[in-house]
């Protein structure tokens, strides 16, 4: 039978490291402490561009994938360029990657906008589609984030907890045992905090009136509370592993989004999972939170330690601002 497998993984950060006192220097400075935050949110240090864009961090991170899967750029059939933080409107992201990567044989590219969904639905999507095509067996998806231009001055949510970066995923459709590869996914969207966020705070259509202030056509993040997020991780996990014909004790590794390492501890709690130390991986108190990207950085991270092994059955699980929700069932 045909399965989606991972073929490799890689991410990119900028060498611009912000250690965590120069993060609580610069908010002291403000009037603003954002210990508390750090402390719940897990954060040691970021990584931010100084002239990078996110195109030029994909391109890398791109890179870094074909070569450790021992493929080439014209091996690819399909790019997927899966952010919220795009360089250009138009021509599409993907496009200029397409470029830049040599990847002269993907005839099916796109850009793929989920918020910090995007490169787990991606995933998801692309191997949906990449089962029903003929003409599609191997695909790259390039991702990543870069706040640090579009921040407010006093956003603490966003300047002292998020980092900039990109990853890259490469999947290959192949012959597989035991159901391996991508296997199913799950999603759950309540729009109602859809209003706490809002980049640009101005709208597009009003980026180029002068009368408004800069500040304005940056992100607006406003604080909200979401510690219902870990009691809705635990539902869709739960309700993901039993349609499969799985227990929650099945599943050898957790692939989070990187934002709250709270949130990560509460939810293997709810899910009662036995030493629940051994079964995430978490590298925001390194990376800071890579938005889409994140998930990825934990992915990546995991391989290189060891923590994933061959027939091991490992979750993703993210969330969107807004809020929308996903968990994805792939086996090694």
């Amino acid at each position: 039978m045909k399965g989606i497998k991972i073929l490799s993984s890689s991410i990119y950060h900028p060498e611009n490291k912000i250690t965590k006192e120069e993060i609580l220097e610069n908010f002291d400075s403000k009037g603003i402490d954002v210990r508390g935050l750090m402390e719940t949110l897990g954060r040691n240090q970021l990584y931010k561009t100084k002239n990078e864009n996110i195109i030029e961090m994909c391109v890398i991170a791109g890179q870094q994938a074909i070569k450790k899967a021992g493929i080439k750029p014209e091996d690819i059939d399909m790019l997927i360029f899966a952010s919220d933080n795009p360089e250009y409107l138009a021509p599409s992201n993907s496009l200029i990657l397409h470029s830049k990567l040599g990847t002269v044989n993907a005839n099916n590219i796109f850009d793929f906008n989920n918020n910090c969904l995007s490169m787990v639905s991606a995933m998801d999507y692309a191997g949906k589609y990449m089962m029903a095509s003929k003409d599609i067996k191997t695909t790259i998806i390039l991702g990543g984030q870069m706040m640090n231009f579009f921040s407010r001055e006093d956003d603490a949510v966003i300047r002292a907890t998020s980092g900039d970066g990109a990853a890259c995923l490469i999947l290959r459709k192949e012959e597989v045992k035991d159901n391996s590869g991508i296997i199913d996914s799950i999603y759950l969207t309540e729009s109602f905090l859809n209003d706490k966020m809002r980049l640009p705070v101005c709208g597009m259509s009003n980026i180029l009136n002068e009368d408004i202030d800069v500040e304005d056509k940056k992100a607006l993040f406003i604080s909200h509370d979401v510690s219902f997020f870990t009691e809705k991780w635990s539902y869709l996990i739960k309700e993901l592993v039993k349609r499969n014909g799985l227990e929650v004790g099945d599943i050898s590794h957790f692939i989070f989004s990187q934002f709250s390492l709270k949130d990560i501890e509460n939810t293997l709690g709810l899910l009662e999972v036995k030493n629940p130390k051994d079964k995430y991986t978490f590298i925001a108190d390194k990376y800071g939170y890579t938005g889409s990207a994140s998930p990825i950085f934990a992915l990546n991270e995991a391989y290189n330690l060891n923590r994933i092994n061959d027939s091991n059955y490992i979750i993703f699980c993210t969330v969107g601002i807004g809020y929308s929700m996903t968990a994805l069932l792939y086996r090694v």
